[in-house]
Formats: C-alpha cells, structure tokens, sequence
C-alpha cells in the first residue's frame, strides 16, 4: 500500500493553519489527516 503524497504548497497551508488557530487537531480534521502527522 502505498502512502499519499502531498505537495510543499499543501503542507506549508495546513501548518499555518494550525499555528494560527492553536488547535492541530480541528485543522487535521477539516483535511481529513492524523493530528500527529
């Protein structure tokens, strides 16, 4: 099974995200990821 791949531009906005909010886990489940990853 091979694991998704996201693009720098996808992973750069879900990481400002969550800095700004404070709440990882609300910004992993609106992209529907693990909070850790």
């Amino acid at each position: 099974m091979k694991r998704k791949q996201y693009s720098n531009e996808f992973k750069m906005q879900v990481v400002k995200e969550a800095l700004e909010s404070g709440n990882r886990a609300a910004v992993a489940r609106r992209y529907e990821l693990h909070y850790n990853v």
